[in-house]
């Protein structure tokens, strides 16, 4: 009996140390909000703001938090474009947003978009942008 209350007792106390996952969510801004859409058609006559949002709800400790982006776009001749960017999040900022500009001349196709905090993948997302 006391060696299952002893692992119960662990069990309990392993869990209460684990943080909170980290979200994100990667697609159009709209009134506040990131529409998750599957697909995205370019207005003629401006581009949506496209970009993506992270949750850190375990940022209140005292370690900033380490932030890289990957897009790969389609770019001319079939080829594939990649855009990496990078920022050091403070520690005790629980929200980040970061636009990633699409340029209206910009050839239709398979998007894809991965973001990486501290070293684990929170988002790994294609998305399917088409012109009009």
């Amino acid at each position: 009996m006391s060696r299952l209350l002893l692992c119960l007792l662990v069990s309990a106390t392993v869990g209460c140390d684990e943080k909170p996952a980290m979200k994100g969510a990667v697609g159009v801004f709209y009134g506040g909000q990131v529409q998750e859409l599957e697909r995205i058609v370019l207005d003629p006559v401006r581009a949506p703001t496209f970009g993506f949002r992270i949750e850190m709800p375990d940022s209140a400790g005292d370690t900033d938090h380490q932030l890289r982006w990957e897009v790969v776009r389609p770019g001319p001749a079939g080829r594939r474009v990649t855009e990496v960017g990078e920022v050091r999040v403070p520690a005790g900022r629980e929200e980040l947003e970061q636009v990633l500009p699409i340029d209206l001349r910009e050839v239709g196709g398979l998007m894809n978009v991965r973001v990486v905090v501290d070293g684990q993948v929170v988002i790994d997302r294609a998305i399917d942008v088409r012109k009009p």
